[in-house]
């Protein structure tokens, strides 16, 4: 702010005295600080030194220009945060603080826009910039709302209240439905009424099972298709959402009118018609052109199916497992590949270290030659305890594992509960281990929900993938060794870690393995090792994946007696 004033010392004129010296700014902003311009902006409106209270169209304009000149670095900011999805914790809060810093003050600074007096001559003419002033406000309100949802929060009762009030003064204003271009004419028009619908559609996906991706690919969608969704006062068979104007909750499904004169209904049949032949035309292996610029890693005909279930015209019913609620029950669990290969194989390292309880040969022997069994020559591997200065050798410690509480458990995973603090790695995809405290076999999970049910606690869905994955290791076929340069927690017997997951699809069990996503490339021979046994394969199409795994259906090609070497 000291820095402004200096500045304004030397001559430069007022950023807020109108549109063009609030342009000159931001170009002066650009070229001294680059892409930091836009938090130049932030710090230039925060401070409440600044008058608000004689507010002219000049000094409107020059908002909405200080607006419009630094949002392209605002959308490169929120997508350095959407793409690197492995960011340190510390550079993620940054990046988030400083999206929703941006947000917030231009939020602030046109609320201050809604106070002007509408019987003055210069109110006036401010109020003929109400539709892009409110169009923005919804816009920012509803980035808010999505990097809420992002982290797998909800925003506040408060919060929807100001969403749904602020409409309800676009409507009393009778610019709810006003065309304008948000930022630049680059865009399709939009309405306040269009960035109220994509708000309200978004919140209908906060259950906790779409991942930061998902949730921006169908904000984009929602853009696109807005204006196939309009507000009406009146219930009808079409009616597929509604929401209350005067209440502090999101959309949510209606299946009769609500006594309330400030309740709005939409349907979305049109909408779900337009995703439905966008799906077809995605399973037939081609792109349609009106998403083309939307699809990247991870967004299929399977994201279209799920939005098309969760904003279909009337409730969908499907069939799921059935919860049953458990209590006083907790497992310990794991994470990380290696981590969990480690402690899968070590129960079958375990058993082959047993000394074998029924007698043998070596048994026979030793009562031949001493007269009874000993176990001299089978411990004679075993080091044995030493004590060193009188003291006897410390045992290892035992492995300590987090313990998460069990809510509810079905045939197909189980619903847990754990502190949000020490498990921030917890997210969508993650790749889980758990047992219980009186089990020692690990079964293998993925988390497929995902929500925040306080501050401090988490609620995880996990899917069990396998209750007896099986440890293996994999040599491809046309390399005598693997990269020396690998960790040692990534090789196992010469090869690199994996594990054998036999899985269940329609009714049938399926060869399936899960490696290290880097290993993966279709049709490419293996050699696998699993249990003593010697098998060589082919990986098929990916089943599942995470951020650094994925779970490969395999095709048999021949069952080895050894292992060969490759010259």
């Amino acid at each position: 702010m000291l820095d402004f004033f200096s500045r304004g010392a030397k001559g430069r004129s007022d950023p807020l005295a109108n549109a063009e010296a609030a342009r000159e700014f931001v170009a002066a902003l650009k070229q001294e600080y680059g892409a930091a311009a836009h938090e130049r902006v932030v710090a230039l409106l925060s401070p409440l030194e600044l008058d608000w209270h004689n507010i002219t169209v000049d000094r409107v304009e020059a908002l909405l220009a200080l607006n419009q000149e630094t949002e392209p670095l605002h959308e490169s900011l929120c997508a350095q945060y959407l793409l690197n999805t492995r960011m340190p914790k510390a550079l993620e809060a940054q990046l988030r603080n400083q999206i929703l810093a941006y947000g917030k003050c231009f939020i602030d600074s046109y609320q201050h826009v809604l106070t002007v007096d509408a019987d003055s001559v210069e109110g006036a003419k401010v109020l003929t910039l109400l539709p892009i002033v409110l169009s923005r406000m919804m816009s920012y309100l509803g980035e808010h709302a999505r990097w809420h949802w992002v982290r797998n929060f909800n925003p506040e009762p408060a919060f929807w209240l100001g969403v749904n009030q602020l409409y309800w003064f676009a409507e009393h204003h009778g610019c709810d439905s006003v065309p304008v271009f948000l930022f630049g004419d680059g865009r399709p028009a939009t309405t306040v009424q269009d960035q109220f619908l994509i708000l309200h559609m978004l919140a209908v996906l906060s259950g906790g099972n779409l991942s930061g991706r998902q949730l921006h690919f169908a904000y984009q969608l929602l853009q696109v298709l807005s204006n196939r969704m309009s507000l009406s006062r009146v219930y009808s068979d079409h009616s597929s959402f509604g929401v209350s104007l005067n209440g502090p909750h999101s959309a949510a499904r209606v299946s009769g009118g609500l006594v309330d004169e400030a309740a709005r209904y939409w349907g979305t049949a049109d909408l779900v018609e337009i995703l439905h032949g966008w799906s077809i035309v995605l399973d037939a292996g081609r792109v349609p052109p009106e998403i083309k610029r939307l699809m990247e890693p991870g967004i299929d005909a399977n994201a279209l199916r799920l939005l098309m279930r969760e904003w279909s015209p009337q409730q969908m019913r499907f069939e799921r497992a059935e919860r049953v609620p458990v209590s006083g029950q907790s497992i310990e669990v794991a994470y990380r590949l290696p981590v969990l290969h480690r402690l899968i194989r070590a129960l079958d390292e375990a058993k082959q270290q047993e000394p074998s309880e029924e007698g043998g040969f070596d048994d026979a022997a030793n009562i031949r030659i001493y007269g009874f069994v000993t176990t001299r020559k089978r411990d004679k591997g075993v080091p044995l305890s030493i004590n060193v200065g009188g003291e006897a050798a410390v045992p290892p410690l035992k492995e300590e594992f987090s313990r998460w509480d069990v809510d509810n458990i079905s045939q197909t995973g189980l619903g847990v509960t754990l502190k949000a603090m020490g498990n921030e790695w917890v997210g969508l995809g993650a790749l889980v281990g758990f047992r219980e405290k009186s089990v020692d076999s690990w079964s293998l999970g993925v988390v497929r929900r995902v929500k925040r049910t306080s501050p401090d606690q988490i609620y995880l869905g996990l899917e069990t993938l396998s209750r007896r994955p099986v440890a293996a290791s994999l040599r491809p076929t046309d390399v005598r060794l693997i990269d020396p340069t690998l960790p040692p927690e990534q090789v196992w017997l010469a090869g690199h870690i994996a594990l054998f997951v036999p899985c269940q699809k329609a009714g049938k069990v399926i060869n399936a393995v899960l490696l290290p996503l880097s290993l993966y490339v279709h049709g490419k021979e293996f050699y696998m090792t699993a249990k003593g046994k010697h098998f060589q394969l082919s990986l098929g199409k990916v089943m599942d994946k995470g951020s650094d795994w994925c779970l490969v259906e395999v095709e048999l090609v021949k069952a080895l007696e050894k292992m060969p070497v490759v010259l």
